[in-house]
């Protein structure tokens, strides 16, 4: 049954994707709709997990044939409604924390632009703390089946609810972009199969720099959550119905893995340059306590062939912590790819990953007893703007 839901998921995307012409606008251009989606399958070798796009999916891809992972559709309306304001509004339907595809309104912004120097916005917004974090979920922005999961898996927050004001500077032939940024937020993750954490982000604040310079793009950043985290779950449970005076599960699990403050600092350059694109990030987050860090790297090259594109990845996620009840990650992937524009604004992929997984922690469902060891992940992704 769940195989026959899957394929009638894809069935629908690929409809949509077939009716991208149908997009109209208002005559005077004030009002805009526009959309995007992938059809992804998921085919695995491993029998022992699950295999995850982000911590935020409570199942991942098993052995054999899945389009749990990467399907999800979403649309955007743009309303201009006056020339210096605007309202952008963007749903998603996609497998989230909830284990379903219930919509979720990822953007609702209200935006002010005086001069073309400045940008203030408010609301919901994507929080892009990291280089293309914010275009995550438009497949056709990107070369890849999805955005490598060691570094992109582990994101704790999709939006923040706040605001951010963006300056621009011309330096000569080249570009600086200064974003500032504060909110909250709140969100769901699956440490493990049978551990959830809520964040509840009190405070969510931050900027980055951008530099252009010619095909180059070039960015740092820095961004500070404070958060409470409830955790709930079987282990929690578990340690409950030990039933010892004092002991009490959830603070147990809090005290091994909860955070008050969590900062992130970033760097991410990309250059594309006629048929080369090369793609390089670093991120680090680290917690005060037990010196929680979680360390992930990237390179990726991609090189166009027309409408061909074939490009290489590798990708590596580092976690540790002094608490010797927590289990460190240690996980590196080797991606191979080629990227098809098939048609106008749709685009086919075809992408095997070989991730080599040393200790299997927060990227994976269903490993309580997998010792790690490679895995073979192959990918087709039909993604589509309109």
């Amino acid at each position: 049954m769940q195989r026959w839901r899957q394929i009638g998921l894809g069935l629908v995307l690929m409809s949509m994707s077939l009716a991208a012409q149908a997009f109209h606008a208002s005559d005077d251009g004030r009002l805009t709709l526009s959309g995007f989606g992938t059809l992804g399958l998921v085919h695995s070798d491993n029998s022992d997990a699950e295999f995850l796009r982000d911590i935020g999916q409570p199942k991942g891809a098993g052995e054999g044939w899945s389009a749990r992972v990467d399907s999800l559709l979403g649309a955007q309306l743009e309303w201009r409604f006056e020339p210096r304001w605007d309202l952008v509004v963007q749903g998603i339907s996609r497998y989230h924390d909830s284990g379903n595809y219930r919509p979720e309104l990822s953007w609702a912004f209200v935006r002010y632009r005086p001069d073309p120097a400045l940008q203030l916005r408010a609301g919901r917004l994507g929080w892009d703390v990291f280089q293309l974090a914010d275009s995550r979920y438009v497949g056709y922005a990107y070369p890849w089946a999805r955005p490598p999961v060691d570094q992109f898996g582990m994101l704790q927050l999709t939006h923040i609810d706040g605001a951010d004001i963006t300056f621009k500077q011309p330096l000569g032939s080249d570009l600086v972009r200064l974003k500032l940024y504060a909110g909250r937020s709140e969100s769901r993750i699956h440490v493990v199969d049978d551990l959830v954490a809520d964040f509840d982000a009190d405070a969510v604040y931050g900027g980055h720099l951008d530099y252009e310079h010619g095909p180059w793009r070039l960015r740092t950043s820095y961004t500070e959550v404070r958060s409470d985290v409830d955790y709930t779950g079987g282990l929690v449970n578990e340690i409950d119905s030990l039933q010892i005076p004092g002991l009490d599960g959830e603070r147990e699990v809090e005290r091994a893995l909860g955070f008050s403050r969590l900062r992130l600092f970033s760097l991410g350059a990309l250059y594309d340059s006629g048929p080369l694109q090369v793609q390089a990030m670093w991120n680090r987050s680290r917690t005060a306590r037990y010196h929680g860090r979680i360390d992930s790297a990237l390179l990726s090259v991609g090189y166009r062939l027309g409408q061909v594109t074939p490009y290489v990845a590798h990708s590596r996620a580092i976690t540790s912590s002094t608490h010797p009840d927590v289990t460190d990650i240690d996980q590196r992937t080797w991606t191979f790819g080629t990227r098809f524009d098939v048609a106008r604004d749709i685009a086919l992929k075809v992408q095997l990953d070989r991730i080599d997984t040393h200790r299997p922690g927060f990227l994976w469902r269903g490993d309580s007893d997998w010792e790690g060891g490679w895995s073979s992940i192959f990918s087709l992704g039909l993604d589509f703007i309109f």
